[in-house]
């Protein structure tokens, strides 16, 4: 009986040493596969660093160990690699919608994607060589993000299947777009308390003065020039800016500004001066008609796009991402975790 045992146990060692050295030898430097398609490990890897800060911003900063803590039910570590494998998904979508519309990157693209690697490499060649990023992988994530601009324009931009009327742009344009000229102030010091009532009161004075002298039809520019030189502590400094260039364009669907800053602004006359006031600050306001200069329109028509299409957009690379055949390499999987991240 002993010598049974002892045989069985003999067996079972032999086993698992053969076992364990077939997953040594197993080849991790390939995360998925989709027909001719191969995405390199080090491309899984940094979008995992990608996932990793998406889902670490969402749990308690305080936490000790934001791995374990959870999103909807899932640990953190488990939701970035769900996350990263649903971005390679995409990955290898955009790479095959790519090929299969027939599309090519200009030689001025494929310039301007060389010098982002370059410029962003020199910054990030450190800690991604650290987690194993080859330069080659990241070059590959940023053509495939080009590549990706390229089909959106295919699709909805000009000459495109489904090409967006530029009179729907333009009302986009209008609607979503405030074009003004601001003077923000703050009510509150760098630590978020109050200034003293003296300076407060100073700073309400100073937005009156303007705010009058626009309402008696000063140039807004001008008297934007003449405040800051009063409220600076060295009006030396302060250097006069070219004619047109004081201007700037509030989006409703991306901006820093609180909904009650935004809301005023949309809701101001054209060419009238407003005072808007927060808790935090104090601003003079002066609105323009937004399509009034031509290029303004042509400088937005991309962004506009995106803020119109880029859901619908979204939802058809993730319809596509569904019906691929990806072979996923579980032993990378396994091997490359988001406890092994160096960040």
């Amino acid at each position: 009986m002993k010598i049974v045992k002892k045989t069985l146990a003999l067996a079972l060692a032999l086993i698992l040493s053969l076992s364990l050295a077939a997953c040594a030898g197993q080849d991790t430097t390939w995360a998925a596969k989709s027909g001719e398609l191969t995405v390199p490990a080090g491309l899984y890897i940094e979008r995992m660093i990608t996932a990793y800060y998406g889902a670490v911003s969402q749990v308690d900063q305080e936490a000790k160990d934001p791995l374990k803590e959870q999103i909807d039910g899932v640990t953190v570590a488990d939701k970035i690699t769900e996350d990263a494998k649903k971005s390679v998904s995409q990955y290898l979508a955009v790479e095959k919608m790519f090929d299969e519309m027939g599309l090519s990157l200009t030689e001025e693209q494929q310039m301007n994607m060389s010098q982002v690697v370059d410029y962003y490499w020199s910054m990030l060649e450190t800690a991604y060589l650290d987690n194993g990023i080859s330069k080659d992988s990241y070059t590959k994530s940023i053509a495939n993000d080009e590549k990706k601009s390229v089909i959106f324009q295919a699709i909805y931009g000009e000459g495109g299947t489904q090409e967006v009327p530029e009179a729907e742009l333009k009302a986009k344009f209008v609607e979503d777009y405030a074009k003004i000229i601001i003077m923000p102030l703050n009510l509150k010091d760098s630590e978020g308390n109050p200034l003293p009532e003296e300076t407060l009161q100073k700073t309400r004075d100073l937005v009156d003065k303007y705010y009058n002298l626009a309402k008696e039809g000063g140039d807004m520019e001008e008297l934007l020039y003449e405040a800051k030189k009063e409220s600076s502590s060295d009006p030396d400094s302060v250097t006069k800016p070219e004619k047109g260039s004081s201007f700037s364009f509030l989006a409703k669907s991306s901006t820093t500004y609180a909904k009650e800053v935004v809301d005023q602004i949309f809701a101001a006359p054209i060419g009238e001066p407003v005072k808007i006031e927060t808790q935090d600050n104090i601003y003079l306001v002066m609105r323009y008609q937004t399509d009034e200069d031509p290029a303004d329109f042509e400088a937005r028509k991309t962004a506009l796009l995106s803020i119109m299409k880029s859901d619908e957009f979204q939802a058809k690379l993730d319809e596509y991402a569904a019906g691929l055949e990806i072979t996923w390499n579980d032993a990378s999987i396994k091997r490359y975790t988001a406890d092994k991240l160096k960040v």
